[in-house]
Formats: C-alpha cells, sequence, structure tokens
C-alpha cells in the first residue's frame, strides 16, 4: 500500500482531529437528545399516573374536582396564546387546555362557552379533563355535591396571561419546543392583535396581565409598542413578566421594561457552566450585565418600578448553600429588588432534594414555599392577591 509523502500528514492529522470533533460532538448531541427525551417520556407518564391515582381516589372518597382557572379565580392560568386560542393552563403543551379562541369569542364566551362547560362538568364529575390538570395548582378535589353546584358559578377573570410570541431563543432541558411549534398557527401576535387582546381584556375587567409565557416576550422587535398599547387602552393594568434577560441589551428594550410593574429575570446559576445544564443557549455574563444595567437605567430615572427579581431556579447542581450564598451576593451587587429561589421538579434527575428537605433554611425568608432574600421593600406592588377560600377544598395539584 502507498505511502502519503510527508508533505501530506498535517492535513492528515488536522483532518482526522476535526472528524474526532465532529464525532465527539455528535455523541454529545445524541447523550443530550436522549436525556431530554428520557425527561419528556418521565414526565408525561407522571402526569397519566397521577390522573388515574387523582381520579381513582375521588371516585373511593365520593368526591370530584373543581378549577380555579375556569371559575375565573385563577393568578396564575388562563393564556391568551400568542396565536389567540386562549388555554385554561399555562402549562398548555399540546392544545388539551384549549378553551376558546378570543378571534371569534370574548372571554366571557370562552368561559361560558361548550369547552369550558365540558370541562366543569366533567371535573364535577371526578374525572380530570387532560393530563395537564395534574400539575395545576388551580385543580381543587371537594365534596361531589358541592361540585355540582359549582358547575355555573364563573365569571371573567381579574387576572389573565398573554403570549405575544411563542418564540425562544434558548433551548432549555424538558422544555417542549417542537411541540409548542406545532400547536401555536401563528408565532408572535402582530400589533393589530395585541390591541384586539388588550381591549377585550380590558371589557372583561382583567386588571392583571403577566405578558409571557412559553416564548421569550423580550424577542419581540415591537415589545415596546406593545407595552404601550397595553397602556393606552388602560393605563392601570399591572403588568409582569418573567425573561431570560439576554435580549434587554438596548435603551429600547430597557424603555420597554420600564413600562411593566415587576420583572423576573431567570438566571439558573452563578457562573456559564452552571446556566448551561439548563439553560441551553444563554450567555452569563451577557444577562447578569443586562440585568444590572436595567436596574442601573431605572435608578437614573429616578423611578421605583418595576420591581427586578433575579429568579433563579434550583436543581441538583446549583442548590449547593455554597453557589446560594455566592447568587445573594451577585444579586446584591447588581441592585436588584431581590433573589427568589425556586424549586423544581423537571427534569426528575435534576430535583434539588436537599433543598426540599430544607438544607437552606437560615437564608432569607420563606415565601410561598420558597426561599426569597429582600433588598428593597416592595412600595410598588400594592395590588391585593386574589383571595381564594380553600376551607372546604383540598389541594390535590403538583407541579409535574
Amino acid at each position: 500500500m502507498p505511502t502519503l509523502p510527508w508533505a501530506w500528514h498535517p492535513y492528515v492529522y488536522i483532518g482526522k482531529s476535526i472528524w474526532g470533533m465532529i464525532v465527539q460532538r455528535r455523541a454529545a448531541l445524541t447523550r443530550t437528545s436522549t436525556m431530554d427525551s428520557l425527561a419528556t417520556y418521565a414526565s408525561a407518564g407522571i402526569r397519566r399516573t397521577l390522573q388515574a391515582y387523582l381520579t381513582t381516589k375521588a371516585r373511593l372518597r365520593s368526591k370530584a374536582f373543581f378549577c380555579n382557572a375556569l371559575a375565573g379565580n385563577s393568578d396564575i392560568n388562563l393564556c391568551v396564546n400568542s396565536d389567540l386560542t386562549v388555554s385554561c393552563t399555562c402549562h398548555d403543551i399540546d392544545a388539551s387546555g384549549h378553551i376558546g379562541d378570543l378571534r371569534e369569542q370574548s372571554v366571557e364566551q370562552i368561559l361560558d362557552g361548550p369547552t369550558a362547560r365540558r370541562f366543569r362538568e366533567m371535573l364535577a364529575e371526578g374525572r380530570l379533563p387532560t393530563p395537564l390538570c395534574t400539575r395545576c395548582c388551580d385543580l381543587r378535589m371537594i365534596n361531589r355535591n358541592q361540585a355540582a353546584k359549582l358547575v355555573d358559578m364563573y365569571h371573567t377573570p381579574d387576572f389573565m396571561m398573554v403570549e405575544n410570541t411563542s418564540a425562544c431563543n434558548l433551548r432549555c432541558l424538558s422544555c417542549p419546543r417542537e411541540k409548542i411549534r406545532q400547536i401555536r398557527s401563528k408565532v408572535s401576535m402582530s400589533l393589530d392583535e395585541v390591541r384586539r387582546v388588550a381591549t377585550e381584556l380590558n371589557a372583561a375587567g382583567v386588571k392583571r396581565i403577566a405578558y409571557l409565557n412559553q416564548g421569550e416576550p423580550f424577542l419581540s422587535k415591537n415589545i415596546r409598542r406593545e407595552l404601550e398599547i397595553l397602556r393606552e387602552v388602560n393605563p392601570s393594568f399591572w403588568i409582569n413578566t418573567s425573561t431570560n434577560g439576554q435580549y434587554i441589551d438596548s435603551d429600547d428594550k430597557r424603555e420597554a421594561a420600564l413600562l411593566m410593574d415587576r420583572i423576573h429575570i431567570s438566571l439558573d446559576g452563578v457562573d456559564q457552566r452552571m446556566v448551561n445544564r439548563y439553560q441551553r443557549g444563554l450567555d452569563f455574563e451577557a444577562v447578569y450585565h443586562n440585568m444590572k444595567a436595567l436596574v442601573e437605567y431605572r435608578d437614573a430615572r429616578g423611578r421605583r418600578s418595576p420591581t427586578i427579581i433575579w429568579k433563579y431556579l434550583l436543581f441538583r447542581w446549583t442548590e449547593s448553600r455554597r453557589h446560594v450564598l455566592r447568587a445573594v451576593e451577585m444579586a446584591r451587587a447588581a441592585g436588584v429588588d431581590r433573589i427568589e429561589f425556586d424549586k423544581t421538579v423537571s427534569p426528575f434527575y435534576g430535583m434539588p432534594i436537599r433543598s426540599y428537605l430544607g438544607w437552606l433554611k437560615g437564608i432569607g425568608e420563606q415565601i410561598d414555599g420558597d426561599r426569597c432574600v429582600v433588598f428593597r421593600a416592595d412600595t410598588q406592588e400594592t395590588v391585593a392577591e386574589t383571595q381564594r377560600n380553600d376551607s372546604e377544598a383540598e389541594v390535590v395539584a403538583t407541579d409535574v
């Protein structure tokens, strides 16, 4: 077999090196894809198992179900999606929670419509309309007789979510991005559609809006104008959002942010290596800089709003006391109003077991089950939260 000339050897070596890097990259992608698929299937399996468990439990105890969202009492669900369909849950990743369409119906007509009514009747019979119900914080188990009486007791909500876009710049672990693309007939709202949504929500008596759902709100190049439209329709709308912060990188986007009342900036770690475990595609330094710059931009204008919060998800790889204390110091240095440490259960292999066992006690204060360190008391968030009467209701929801 003829040998290659010596002059070719460096090129052969480079070629082998490049091929080796390609093979390693493909193997890494395969492992990542496998874990993503495993997490997705596991979550779906857990939801189906919980659906069977809860319906069996209700039947054996002569109980039924009630949904705060379908009654108009929710503080987190009921969402206008980017294609103007309306879902009864913010976790509607397969369209099984679609209850209407704002292009054809008003908010009142949607809650009074056949799908919402069918869902309420199924719940009153002790059945769950969709496996997504098992991860919904608005699900309640109540007496069957009481549930039957509540089927027709609903009203237009005080709170709704608005998804201006379903597009996102990240590829977060466990996020069913491909499913979301498939079920949305339109990726982003037009300005005319934003005005229509704002008008419909105002007419329904909605006072609070969460401007987010399955996408990154600041990916919209028109977000400032969108928020101006909301303020034009109703200047007193209370608006909050959650963002990965990567696109709050210009004065125009910062001006858009100042039109809100509260902003959560998701940054799940204290360095690039940590955030890459979940928030794939995020630039840690850029987001931290954008968060700090937004605080400075707000303060330079003598503003007290929006309240700026660093939202830090706790995973197995981010929950150590050392990392949490480091995040607290970084949050203090950035000037944010507070940092919140939220426990998660997805992906299942990343569950922060130590945090669930209370290892972070003594850091900040306990708020709604999670730890929070407050650097500046909220003076702008004076909107009263909807009070829920749970005296006769048993909470059965779990976040899976």
